[in-house]
């Protein structure tokens, strides 16, 4: 079967595939991400620092469709583009030639929609979600050429057997492999550590061994600890002081990790929590606009403290983060967490507008900016910071740290 190419029209295919691959690989990786199987290039990429936005693209309202990830529509979208472009190569056909050039303007569209609702609902930008929408561009410049030249080379011709096999194994091609980076990645998140090779598990005691040196050899910062927001042992060996902020999704997952370090070490373990909301409206160390609302919740989680339940209240906001991805936070969303939370709102509304509980609040942000916190989470044990490490890292760090600071 010989393939005929239709020369003036190979610089729009090359346009359109080019934007496609680039656009089917950082979909692909975009899925991974999304399942929560981490991947060196989104690493790289989206933990530049912990206030990045890819989480919370991930987790916003847009993040899923049909309760699939909405990176592999885009896959699939960017495999069926390449797909029509070969196609069109081999045999000009109005019709596809129609579904190239809509497909690609009606991306574009989305795309322009997607990084509006980033700068305006979530207020950042997903780093890897910028690179497609950039792959789009390429293969919307393409597609218009494709329309411009193409149209005037249309005529009546019977499609070849080529054509249409070359069309057909490549879309099923893309849905083929979309599927299985979708499996492949829930199942790569899904895998436990224990079913890790003996290899595996010596390359992670090694980068323990030096994330623990790393830390050993960091600057003492000296902080008062408050005795409000903290839960664990009275006498600690470890004492983790976590500044963080109610809407970084960052956050959240660390508290999940400090959660269940101090419930398996409840005697030798103590967190505490320090409140650096990353909001204008509250923290002078901030030049913009970020987490609007981020002061209210952490006023909130004071007021909780105030009727001796931080940690429900603080609980209840931190479960309840993607509602403030996409509505914003006020007076209301607040009274009806906190009513869930089993807090006297009538006390709490009180509480939330006195002076006294912000100056609570500020006296964190006073603290963080001492030690010249860049992003959140920024956690301090005994008194030296954590060095930023992937989320994975960390159980087995604070396990290292632990065993050796038992041994002094």
């Amino acid at each position: 079967m010989q393939l005929m190419f239709k020369k003036p029209l190979i610089l729009p295919a090359a346009l359109v595939i080019t934007g496609a691959l680039i656009g089917m690989l950082f979909s692909g990786i975009l899925i991974y991400e999304h399942n929560g199987a981490k991947t060196q290039i989104g690493s790289a990429v989206c933990d530049v620092n912990q206030a990045s936005s890819c989480e919370k693209a991930k987790d916003s309202a847009v993040g899923k469709i049909f309760g699939l990830p909405l990176a592999l529509y885009g896959y699939a979208f960017y495999g069926t583009m390449a797909a029509l472009a070969l196609f069109l190569l081999l045999a000009l056909n109005d019709i596809v030639l129609s579904l190239l050039f809509w497909g690609a303007i009606s991306a574009l569209l989305f795309d322009a929609f997607l990084l509006l609702y980033s700068l305006v609902v979530l207020q950042g930008i997903c780093r890897l979600c910028a690179i497609t929408y950039i792959a789009t561009v390429i293969l919307a410049v393409g597609a218009y050429l494709f329309n411009r030249d193409g149209a005037k080379m249309i005529k009546a011709e019977t499609i070849s057997i080529s054509a249409k096999a070359v069309l057909g194994l490549v879309f099923a091609a893309t849905i083929g492999s979309g599927l299985f980076f979708h499996t492949a990645s829930l199942q790569a998140q899904s895998t436990p550590v224990a079913g890790a090779t003996e290899q595996e598990q010596k390359l992670r005691e090694q980068l323990n061994n030096e994330f623990y040196k790393q830390w050993k050899a960091g600057e003492i910062v000296k902080l008062d600890k408050p005795r409000s927001g903290s839960k664990g042992a009275a006498n600690p060996v470890l004492t983790i002081m976590e500044f963080a902020d109610p809407l970084c999704p960052h956050c959240k997952d660390m508290g999940v990790v400090l959660n269940e370090f101090v419930k398996k070490h409840g005697d030798k373990v103590r967190v505490i929590f320090r409140h650096y909301p990353l909001d204008i409206q509250c923290n002078d160390a901030m030049k913009r606009a970020f987490h609007v609302g981020a002061c209210d919740l952490a006023r909130a989680m004071e007021c909780g403290e105030a009727q001796g339940k931080f940690w429900p209240m603080h609980d209840a906001i931190f479960s309840q983060q993607e509602l403030f991805f996409r509505n914003p936070v006020s007076e209301r969303a607040i009274e009806s967490l906190a009513a869930g939370a089993g807090l006297n709102t009538a006390a709490m509304g009180a509480c939330f507008k006195s002076q006294a509980t912000m100056a609570k609040v500020k006296a964190d942000i006073a603290a963080g900016n001492k030690i010249k916190i860049t992003g959140t989470p920024t956690t301090i044990i005994n008194d030296r910071r954590l060095p930023g490490v992937p989320l994975e890292f960390v159980p087995g760090i604070l396990e290292k740290i632990l065993l050796e600071e038992s041994r002094r």
